[in-house]
């Protein structure tokens, strides 16, 4: 493969994960700029495109200025470890939404909704596909100029509850969960229908590629039907609104979902774990290091209950995590990613991974 020529033993090893067992030692993401100094994110915009809206369209819509910027990010980044020539479909966050009537708003880095329904059952009949075709338009073009260079990581579209809040407003939902929770539920349904749907849509055109599903961010790759879960809203509610409203969604995602993993987004949620890790399909849990929260290594103890459960483990960490969560957590089922700025540091956790990362 054009940007990873060890793909083979990758791929054994990413399989391998599913079924918490260990090829040769733990996996490891690990990424750094061939240029100091140079933007290898998949996340942040390299260019200052404020105040050029045409511009910033083609950032976000056009398939050639998506492949050019996809490939300059490829060619400049180290890809040590499992890391993956992968291009992330971004779409928005919860992005079913957009296949709801949502109208996405383009910043620079990030794409916002502003609610557009005024009442739950504008959901009913809401379903369109006028985004959705030009989505599907990129993910073709892509597909059909990767040859052996990159992988098409599935579109973000997790979270139907947060997908809601984007469509009627997060605390139109929260309200509504407390005096129309049937309301609530229906709607979540129709959505999820949506989303199971358009994911297969997608899933179609880059499945031969892939050979199965691929996560971009995560750095995935599984021989069949990946991507992940969430409900951010959730460190906004009670454990007992969680049962209630989101294990049914996520129930409902693992019907399509064969690799399922669940999106960890603050220890806020520790509350709802008895539910998360109560998933009997769930294959593994993501962890990330949220803004403000000291790294994973502080909370061990939810780590490894986690790993007890029989889930396995992604973990977001800075590289002075490795050697703890190497020393602390079993091997087995374990993918920890972090990033450094140059290559000879990177190249140096490799090698501390190999010599210590073994079960």
């Amino acid at each position: 493969m054009r940007f990873k020529e060890d793909i083979d033993i990758v791929r054994k090893r990413l399989y391998a994960f599913w079924d918490r067992e260990m090829i040769d030692r733990v996996l490891i993401s690990v990424t750094a700029p061939k240029e100091k100094g140079k933007n290898i994110s998949m996340f942040h915009n390299s260019q200052d495109l404020t105040g050029k809206p045409e511009e910033l369209r083609k950032y976000w819509e056009d398939p050639e200025t998506i492949y050019q910027n996809n490939m300059e990010r490829l060619e400049n980044t180290f890809l040590g470890g499992e890391t993956l020539p992968i291009i992330f479909q971004n779409y928005g966050t919860s992005g079913h939404c957009n296949y709801y009537g949502a109208v996405p708003a383009y910043g620079n880095d990030t794409i916002w909704f502003d609610p557009v329904w005024e009442d739950l059952s504008e959901a009913e009949g809401s379903y369109t596909e006028i985004r959705l075709k030009k989505h599907l338009e990129i993910t073709r073009c892509l597909t059909e100029r990767a040859k052996d260079s990159y992988f098409i990581g599935m579109p973000d579209s997790s979270g139907t509850v947060d997908a809601l809040g984007h469509l009627y407003g997060t605390e139109n939902v929260l309200m509504d969960m407390l005096s129309q929770p049937e309301e609530v539920k229906k709607a979540v349904r129709i959505l999820n229908e949506g989303w199971v749907k358009t994911n297969e849509m997608f899933y179609r055109i880059t499945e031969q590629l892939n050979g199965g599903g691929a996560h971009a961010w995560m750095h995935l790759l599984a021989p069949g039907r990946l991507a992940h879960m969430q409900c951010d809203m959730s460190v906004m509610f009670s454990k007992e609104m969680y049962r209630e409203f989101i294990v049914d969604e996520l129930e409902q995602q693992m019907e399509w979902l064969e690799y399922p993993v669940y999106h960890f987004d603050g220890v806020e949620q520790e509350q709802h774990l008895d539910y998360i890790l109560g998933l009997k399909k769930l294959k593994a849990i993501q962890w990330t290091h949220v803004a403000g929260q000291p790294p994973a290594s502080h909370y061990l103890h939810i780590l490894k209950r986690m790993q007890g459960a029989g889930k396995a483990l992604i973990i977001m960490a800075p590289p002075s995590d490795v050697p703890i969560l190497l020393e602390h957590l079993s091997g087995k089922g374990l993918y920890i990613h972090t990033e450094t700025e140059e290559m000879e540091s990177a190249k140096e956790i490799i090698k501390y991974v190999e010599k210590h990362g073994k079960e």
